[in-house]
């Protein structure tokens, strides 16, 4: 009884290590977006928004209301220069790795 009970909880441990992985793979995602104007940063954040409701994962929405109201305040920067003739690769890549750890995710 004790060996199930901790494997379940080894085994919820590793879903919320990957919800976080995939959910910080969304942050950056939004924080390129944002950087680079894309018309799409806001369905970008609802999308984040709704896997933290559909994943087990440590963030909570009001980390994504923060980030959102913090990328408009100029309070977050990016750790390296954008150059934006880059931004569509770097886009793409982001949400590349957003979708690959999704595949890798699902059972």
């Amino acid at each position: 009884m004790l060996s199930l009970l901790l494997l379940g909880t080894y085994l919820a441990g590793g879903n919320i290590e990957k919800g976080d992985e995939i959910v910080s793979a969304q942050l950056e995602l939004m924080k390129l977006s944002y950087f680079c104007d894309d018309p799409l940063y806001r369905s970008k954040r609802d999308a984040t928004r709704r896997s933290i409701a559909q994943l087990e994962t440590s963030f909570k929405i009001e980390n994504i209301m923060d980030l959102d109201s913090n990328l408009k305040n100029n309070a977050v920067k990016l750790s390296v220069p954008l150059n934006r003739g880059d931004c569509i690769a770097l886009i793409s890549e982001a949400q590349e790795k957003v979708d690959r750890l999704y595949e890798e995710y699902r059972p």
